[in-house]
């Protein structure tokens, strides 16, 4: 497709400068993924404009470019394009080179502060269990037919967003079921799409670095309803039980179904019972009721249950068909993921970065109760600042020994994040120590664990990677800990 045909009656305004009779074979939003060929959009970033890297474009083979303004610097050879909202322009763009891939798929959204990924993989189970191939779009990993990519964002940028979907299309699938982040909605990224179900788990502050306030941030994560929802044939299946949910329920016109666990909903979790292998909990819905496992544990896990049932049903997939299916899904990387046992010392990983997310998870395995509750976690710099002290303090008040140590320090020092999450906890309760480094920290945990102890390893989750101001490192939790737990087996 050259990029005079790309353009032809793009409904967006746009100016021209050059000649459009290139070839285009991609496109791209990072000079990283410039290929021979490509039209690249210099976009603006939080930290960088594109514009810096046009040059770069060019030389690894760019043949056009796309920016909010003419770059001077770019030679008369090559054409540019001008929009005066490039991003937006990009998803429509990508859309249609791709050929509308998600016009061939029913898209599921799932949106909210913490639980996408449990309820995207839960969603995704449910669906292939009945038959219905469904690629996957999150923050652990892109699942595109048989192939599973590695996930750089939670919801990528439009050309790569649209190539996996349009790769899905080709591999057969029916369904696609994607998380979408805040910053994907607030930025436009998802301009275009239809969604057929849009799925809402919890707001709790999270990214006010970007966002400024909560206000802001419900908003953003407000217009996968308010904007890319089927108005006709789309459902919402909302949380009952979170503040959001009303305004969410009046400003969207079409099907609504409700779920939750202490308001008025129609799927309702009663008579919950946590154990060391999971929940098991009876779904109240439509006037019956069923008996219902997972291998999840904690509340918070049953309500992202309730929301997969609820987008299951929406889809066609009744209950009794869809809780078999979740009884045997195999644990998610990084989510309350088991890592092994030593001693009678039982090890887990879970992604908790935020307050909300920790207190859950803490408080689940409280439920369970063990002899004593360990953990280890940090927080990422160049992030919220203000929920670093709350974290603290929540370690303190629900862990008996917490471990503070580095996450992603990213640009920040990580001795100062280490004390600006200790400054949270109460002198008079002192049940932590610090050890700055990670893998050093979850060894420390392991090692004071006894029998009856569980050891949970927060914030990081399912990444394979830590993030420093001037390198990344390959760094796994679940391997750390399997080391950790080696090394004690073999000192026992």
């Amino acid at each position: 497709m050259n990029l005079s045909e790309l353009l032809a009656g793009f409904p967006v305004d746009f100016s021209v400068r050059g000649e459009t009779a290139a070839e285009i074979s991609s496109l791209a939003s990072h000079s990283a993924s410039v290929r021979p060929g490509a039209l690249f959009f210099a976009l603006p970033g939080t930290r960088h404009d594109g514009s810096e890297f046009a040059l770069e474009a060019i030389e690894k083979g760019a043949v056009a470019l796309a920016a909010g303004k003419f770059l001077e610097m770019v030679p008369p050879r090559v054409p540019q394009v001008v929009f005066a909202e490039p991003v937006p322009a990009l998803s429509a763009l990508a859309d249609r080179f791709y050929d509308y891939p998600g016009n061939k798929l029913r898209l599921i959204g799932v949106t909210g502060t913490n639980g996408k990924t449990t309820v995207s993989w839960l969603i995704r189970r449910i669906l292939q269990e009945q038959g219905r191939p469904c690629g996957l779009i999150g923050t652990i990993r892109y699942l595109v037919g048989d192939r599973s990519l590695p996930a750089a964002l939670t919801t990528p940028g439009p050309p790569y967003l649209q190539e996996l979907l349009a790769g899905m299309v080709k591999a057969g699938s029916t369904h696609a079921v994607m998380e979408t982040s805040s910053h994907a909605l607030s930025q436009g990224r998802l301009r275009g799409l239809s969604f057929r179900l849009g799925v809402f788990t919890n707001l709790t502050p999270d990214h006010l670095d970007y966002h400024g306030n909560l206000s802001v941030y419900g908003k953003a994560k407000a217009r996968l309803f308010w904007e890319l929802l089927d108005r006709e044939k789309g459902t919402a299946v909302l949380n009952a039980d979170d503040p959001l949910t009303p305004a969410l329920a009046a400003a969207y016109p079409g099907r609504i179904l409700t779920y939750g666990l202490e308001n008025r909903a129609e799927l309702k979790g009663e008579e919950i019972r946590l154990d060391a292998g999971g929940s098991s909990f009876r779904v109240s819905f439509q006037g019956r009721r069923y008996p219902a496992r997972i291998p999840l544990p904690g509340r918070y896990n049953v309500a992202n249950t309730l929301a997969a049932l609820g987008a299951a049903f929406a889809l066609g997939v009744e209950p009794e068909r869809s809780l078999p299916a979740l009884e045997g899904c195999p644990p998610i990387p990084g989510r309350m993921e088991p890592v092994g046992t030593g001693g009678g010392v039982r090890v887990l990983v879970d992604f908790a970065h935020t307050p909300d997310a920790l207190e859950n998870a803490l408080k689940a395995l409280r439920e369970i109760a063990p002899s004593r509750l360990i953990l280890v976690f940090g927080c990422g710099g160049d992030r919220d600042r203000l929920k670093r002290p709350l974290m603290g303090e929540i370690a303190s008040r629900l862990a008996d020994f917490t471990v503070i140590t580095s996450d992603n320090p990213r640009s920040e020092d990580p001795g100062e994040i280490i004390a600006e999450i200790a400054r949270g906890i109460p002198a008079s309760r002192g049940n932590y120590s610090i050890r700055p480094e990670r893998e050093a920290a979850i060894r420390e945990a392991v090692s004071l664990a006894a029998g009856g102890d569980i050891v949970l390893i927060a914030g990081k989750g399912h990444e394979e990677k830590q993030i420093f101001a001037d390198r990344e490192v390959p760094f796994s939790d679940r391997r750390a800990a399997e080391a950790a737990l080696a090394e004690k087996r073999g000192g026992l």
